[in-house]
């Protein structure tokens, strides 16, 4: 069985209101957070479709900040993706027992490239797909069958993990398994239901 596991909030952090703390402080930083990355355009940076800048330059109306402020908060993302160390010892003892893994993440270029060039997480994969770099974006179900024919993969032999009910639904119409990610204890509990560990 193929093990496809989510990226942000499952191996990596994804904690938009952190980002924007360690940029600007506390002050205000729950709201900024909302409006810079609870917004259409920040779908469009995952989606390839849309660039850092630009999303900077459009937000300063939303936020009342400058291009180059925005800039700075959504350039401080990609470093912010620290990897769980649980979810590490996971993969690798996932990977030794000789299952297939697979990533499947709505992520955008400048974090992706990132985590590639500094993580070492990647050994233990066999493939990934990235919204960004296919266009495509979960909950969609084109991305889960790109995946399945990329990668000559059976939607039936596949186990898919996502913090996001809406993918885990959109992945099971097209008859892929899911596990709904609350944190690494719980997942490790839900892969030995499945007989995987």
């Amino acid at each position: 069985m193929a093990l496809i596991f989510d990226l942000g909030r499952v191996i990596v952090s994804w904690d938009p209101e952190g980002i924007v703390k360690a940029v600007r402080g506390s002050a205000g930083a729950a709201e900024l957070a909302r409006v810079l990355f609870d917004h259409p355009d920040w779908l469009e940076v995952d989606r390839g479709t849309l660039s850092l800048h630009t999303m900077a330059r459009r937000a300063e109306a939303r936020t009342g900040l400058s291009m180059a402020e925005n800039l700075a908060i959504l350039e401080a993302v990609p470093p912010s993706l620290v990897p769980n160390p649980a979810m590490l010892s996971l993969l690798a003892e996932l990977h030794q027992r000789g299952h297939h893994l697979y990533a499947l993440s709505n992520m955008g270029h400048a974090s992706i490239d990132y985590l590639e060039q500094h993580c070492d997480f990647w050994r233990f994969f066999r493939g990934k797909v990235v919204s960004a770099r296919v266009r495509m974006m979960k909950p969609e179900p084109d991305i889960y069958r790109y995946l399945l024919v990329a990668h000559d993969l059976k939607a039936r032999d596949c186990l898919f993990i996502d913090d996001s009910a809406a993918n885990i639904e959109a992945a099971a119409r097209v008859g892929i398994q899911g596990i709904l990610f609350t944190d690494a204890s719980q997942c490790r509990h839900e892969l030995q239901a499945f007989g995987k560990l």
